[in-house]
């Protein structure tokens, strides 16, 4: 049950393109020619993160998130290639290389949530083991199930710049952010009158 919850709240969360939610940024520092790491807060949803986003020219991305809140890591994958179809839920396999020849330093299944066609929600990353693997990283691959294409990613170097990066925008921002909750609508006195 808790976990339907945290997965209603963190869909609720990630409206891409949701013009009602405006979002603080308290942080942004480019890490390499393609990945750049911010920091948010949204005091409609409490939530703030820091996060490194890649982009691809064709307008597909990556998110990794680290919670200010509770420190859980999720990620938000776009491709505009994907026309997923089908369950709510699957599985896909993260890959991560080193760039050389069979150079696959590790690998793990996660489960995601569809948030539309072309967007899906990797959620409860277990931080240790996937910092290890993408700190050492100089690409990986989203294999997709299916006739899904698989989504690859770079770093300039490997992916411990951006990790640093992130670690640096968490240290900065969050005991600040520790105890950030949504922001409550407050009752008209027009209508506290009238109760």
């Amino acid at each position: 049950m808790k976990l339907l919850l945290i997965i209603a709240l963190l869909l609720s969360a990630f409206q891409i393109g949701d013009l009602n939610a405006e979002e603080l940024s308290f942080y942004e520092k480019e890490t390499d020619n393609w990945w750049t790491v911010f920091g948010g807060a949204n005091a409609e949803t409490g939530r703030a993160t820091c996060y490194g986003r890649a982009n691809k020219k064709d307008g597909s991305f990556i998110q990794i998130h680290r919670s200010l809140v509770d420190g859980e890591v999720w990620a938000i994958v776009h491709d505009t290639e994907w026309e997923i179809q089908g369950p709510d839920r699957g599985s896909l396999r993260w890959n991560f290389f080193n760039g050389l020849k069979n150079g696959l330093i590790a690998g793990a299944n996660f489960d995601y949530v569809l948030k539309d066609k072309n967007t899906i929600l990797i959620l409860q990353i277990e931080p240790k083991n996937f910092s290890q693997a993408l700190w050492n990283a100089r690409y990986f691959t989203l294999v997709m199930p299916g006739n899904v294409p698989n989504m690859s990613l770079s770093f300039e170097s490997k992916g411990g710049s951006m990790l640093s990066t992130l670690t640096e925008c968490v240290k900065q921002n969050e005991t600040k952010y520790k105890n950030f909750k949504p922001s409550l609508e407050k009752v008209p006195d027009s209508v506290k009158e009238q109760l």
